[in-house]
């Protein structure tokens, strides 16, 4: 199967501290891949790497086959990559329809395609906010949407973008169960075909997500596997999982 993102010996020093410490890992096309670990063990250190707010210490980022370490997001962007964040990235102050067209407009990357491929760009917004289930409230601001219906739209802003591989943070953060499904479904539907990278917490909504789960602990891989496997390892039980080996 082809790769789509591939992390190669990623290392992270802050002065004398080591955060991650020769990364390895393999994202397969098409697959929805979930990074768990406990607190502390790099995860956000190691995702703000892949989407280009950090430098690694050493090592490499690949996306397709093409080296993209240290690429801005924007660039990462027009290469097929982009970002959800755990804290909604929204613009409060827009509608949910301007702040899904603007995203839509920062995927045309010629200024020609923005002004004459307007009608194009108004149904592509319409399709995202139809996806996302927000055509109901697509001339609201962004500030009267509760919590969920805001995740909803972050995840709108990643899909306008139109890239092929997709870093979700904690998607289901700060969400009630039935919330959680109901993100858990949304996230489905609206990326089949897509490459996910997903790092959570809620250990139910990685098992029924995620096709392939990598833990990572102190700063290493430790175990890749399917969720049957990774919950059958003896070793992740031990480090991350709270079970005596």
């Amino acid at each position: 199967m082809t790769t789509a993102l591939e992390l190669r010996q990623i290392t992270k020093r802050f002065g004398a501290t080591e955060i991650l410490r020769g990364v390895e890992l393999t994202v397969r096309q098409g697959e929805r891949h979930a990074l768990i670990g406990p607190n502390g063990a790099g995860k956000s250190t190691l995702f703000d790497i892949i989407a280009g707010r950090t430098l690694p210490s050493s090592g490499h980022v690949m996306l397709n086959g093409t080296d993209v370490t240290g690429l801005p997001a924007h660039r990462l962007g027009r290469k097929g990559l982009a970002r959800s964040f755990q804290t909604s990235s929204v613009f409060t102050g827009l509608s949910v329809w301007d702040n899904i067209r603007c995203a839509v407009l920062g995927s045309h990357a010629s200024w020609p395609a923005r002004w004459f491929g307007s009608n194009v760009i108004d149904r592509e917004t319409q399709r995202v906010i139809e996806a996302i289930g927000l055509t109901e409230r697509s001339s609201e601001p962004a500030s009267n949407l509760g919590y969920a219906a805001l995740r909803a739209l972050d995840l709108g802003l990643a899909l306008a973008s139109d890239a092929s591989t997709l870093l979700l943070d904690e998607p289901t953060a700060g969400m009630n169960r039935l919330e959680a499904a109901q993100a858990l479904s949304l996230i489905r539907e609206t990326t089949k075909g897509k490459t996910l990278l997903i790092v959570e917490h809620d250990m139910e909504a990685v098992f029924a997500l995620a096709d392939r789960i990598s833990v990572l602990v102190q700063g290493r891989v430790i175990a890749t596997g399917t969720p049957d496997e990774i919950a059958a390892d003896p070793g992740v039980r031990s480090a991350y999982l709270g079970d005596e080996p």
